[in-house]
């Protein structure tokens, strides 16, 4: 038998639109893939910063609840190698100093009977102690170290929150640094959006303008004066990683808590 004469396949145009439909199809999936990696990415990158930022208010809460025992008012002057007691090695004063961008306390921190100074500053984004001259995004330094005989406040200087074998970054990327009337340090870099670019200083302005370490007396009152204050309140703003897909900002994250001083 001879073959049917109206057998027919795929012309050529036909191959080249279905090839030109599928291309358009695969191309729009994969756009849409990858804008939801980038903003899985940029919702990880929100939960490991809020995970960071509660951590280290976590950890700060503990350290100033067991700031100051045990207290020199468990101890007679007669035991005491030094005057006045809070020199000595074994007693930890509790709550030494408070600024905007710094706090100093003392205790037994890890129950081994020895006292430790704390100090928590804050470093600009070059790495330096922050002054009135630095910028952010910048970093809150923990410097732990036994605590020596003398003055409350003198075992931890200046060149030991520099020093690597004793501080560590306890947290990144916080661009909130005010002093409590409005002034904050400038934030660098700038953000770009269709229309151009933005700076972060201006684009992040009311982020950071809240201090960062506030204390407040019994009444509730802002207090700095240390043998008044009572509670300190701890506010932290930070700029995620990863520029959000839609507006290209880095979302910024607040955290705060309030800390009761325990042991006076």
């Amino acid at each position: 038998m001879k073959a049917s004469r109206h057998q027919h396949g795929f012309t050529l145009i036909e191959m080249m639109i279905t090839v030109a439909v599928l291309t358009l199809v695969m191309g729009t999936v994969v756009a849409y893939i990858s804008r939801l990696q980038r903003v899985y990415k940029t919702q990880e990158t929100s939960v490991d910063s809020a995970d960071e930022s509660r951590m280290f208010l976590d950890n700060i809460e503990r350290e100033l609840h067991q700031s100051g025992y045990p207290s020199k008012n468990m101890y007679t002057k007669g035991l005491l190698l030094l005057t006045p007691p809070e020199n000595n090695t074994v007693v930890a004063y509790g709550l030494v100093s408070i600024s905007k961008w710094n706090i100093y306390f003392e205790g037994d921190f890890d129950n081994d009977g020895v006292v430790e100074d704390i100090r928590y500053t804050l470093l600009d984004n070059n790495g330096a102690i922050a002054t009135g001259a630095s910028t952010c995004p910048c970093t809150l330094q923990r410097t732990l170290k036994t605590k020596i005989a003398g003055a409350p406040g003198t075992t931890i200087t200046d060149a030991d929150v520099l020093n690597a074998n004793l501080a560590t970054a306890a947290l990144n990327n916080v661009i909130n640094s005010g002093d409590g009337a409005g002034n904050a340090l400038t934030i660098t870099g700038t953000t770009g959006f269709a229309g151009g670019s933005t700076s972060n200083n201006v684009l992040y302005a009311s982020y950071k303008t809240p201090m960062i370490f506030t204390g407040y007396d019994n009444a509730g009152n802002v207090s700095t004066n240390v043998a008044q204050i009572r509670s300190i309140e701890i506010a932290v703003n930070l700029l995620t990683n990863y520029s959000d897909t839609q507006t290209n900002m880095r979302p910024p994250l607040t955290m705060r808590t309030t800390v009761k001083l325990n042991n006076f």
